[in-house]
């Protein structure tokens, strides 16, 4: 099981000091759930491309945790920490959190690669066109792809959140920052998926940190 929740950062909060605290006593005081077994930040560096011009999510950041099962991924929310102190904690580099429950297909690659995130949206019955669609397009590449499908979402009730959470995260894995920009430009593949299969839809070029 997975969380990905889109952050945005506090007003008046430079990037720098929106990544150091996320990555400092934020983290710190996360990784004191138990259960998790990978913990990403995915910090936006550019948006690549968007579907409507412009991006349909306010994001500064995304974070990935993983957990064994869905058993220890309410227990870890149920801690006092996932209950309590991260919650009260948020507010000091946050304006808006908004948490998508999610199930992957593909996996991510050993090793470094160039990370872009795509949210989007779409209606549920085209998850398995889109999953096949998207596989159709790494063959061809030989670019690592994964879809993160939202099961459900959360808000918190001090911060602000997306009205429209997205329904799932495409995650593109390339050679290189280059071949990033590539993978977006008019007669691309994987543009083309994502304009025949999702709206809204962001490429976020991502500065990956791992924390676990």
């Amino acid at each position: 099981m997975k969380r990905m929740t889109l952050l945005a950062r506090k007003e008046g909060t430079a990037t720098c000091d929106f990544r150091a605290y996320w990555a400092g006593p934020h983290a710190q005081l996360a990784l004191g759930m138990e259960g998790i077994t990978r913990y990403t930040h995915n910090r936006v560096d550019k948006v690549l491309w968007a579907s409507d011009g412009e991006p349909a999510f306010d994001v500064d950041g995304i974070v990935e945790l993983s957990f064994a099962d869905a058993d220890a991924m309410r227990r870890a929310q149920a801690s006092a920490v996932g209950q309590k102190y991260i919650p009260a904690d948020e507010p000091n580099f946050l304006k808006g959190w908004t948490l998508c429950v999610v199930e992957t297909e593909g996996d991510e690659p050993v090793g470094q690669a160039v990370k872009v995130l795509i949210p989007f949206h779409a209606q549920a019955e085209s998850r398995d066109v889109l999953w096949c669609e998207l596989r159709r397009v790494a063959a061809t590449t030989g670019d690592k792809l994964a879809l993160n499908w939202t099961v459900s979402t959360a808000r918190r009730e001090r911060l602000w959140a997306e009205p429209d959470p997205p329904s799932g995260f495409i995650c593109v894995w390339l050679d290189s920052v280059a071949k990033a920009h590539e993978a977006f430009e008019p007669c691309s593949e994987l543009r083309r998926v994502m304009e025949c299969c999702t709206t809204g839809s962001v490429a976020y070029l991502i500065d990956l940190l791992r924390i676990r």
